[in-house]
């Protein structure tokens, strides 16, 4: 293929990317996806919240390609939507299809963490916990789980 038409392709599907994202802040936000992580934190479990904000971090990254972004767009604003397969205020479990899909979703990107991203996403973690998070085993469970 022309190297012209590929260069046109990847402007235009950028250019679609930000058309699906416009406007969606309302369910989006780096606020909204803290909040929600503050208020779900232990409900959610340790591996989903790893997982939640290994996907945060990852989609920071300027390299990440339109269709690894909306993966993760699209797991981040699951959890961050207020309506649900299950809704999230039953009791045991209300966040369970959220952890599966933030985990589900950090398998398939997982070659696109770096250690920056996992360093980042752990000190957040012990912020948060102390000395209830471990993060070498956090990592052994995320491996285990590719």
């Amino acid at each position: 293929m022309d190297v012209r038409i590929r260069k046109q392709k990847k402007e235009e599907t950028a250019q679609n990317l930000e058309q699906q994202i416009a406007g969606k802040e309302q369910y989006y936000s780096e606020e909204k996806f803290t909040e929600k992580l503050a208020k779900s934190g232990g409900k959610l479990g340790h591996k989903a919240m790893y997982a939640a904000l290994l996907l945060f971090e990852a989609m920071k990254s300027p390299k990440l390609p339109n269709k690894t972004r909306m993966t993760i767009l699209g797991a981040l604003g699951y959890l961050i939507l207020p309506v649900d397969v299950v809704p999230d205020f039953l009791p045991a479990v209300g966040l369970v299809d959220d952890a599966g899909i933030l985990i589900a979703a950090l398998i398939s990107v997982y070659n696109m963490v770096n250690d920056e991203m996992r360093r980042t996403a752990h000190q957040r973690m012990k912020k948060w916990f102390g000395e209830k998070y471990d993060a070498g085993l956090m990592d052994d469970e995320i491996n285990q789980s590719l």
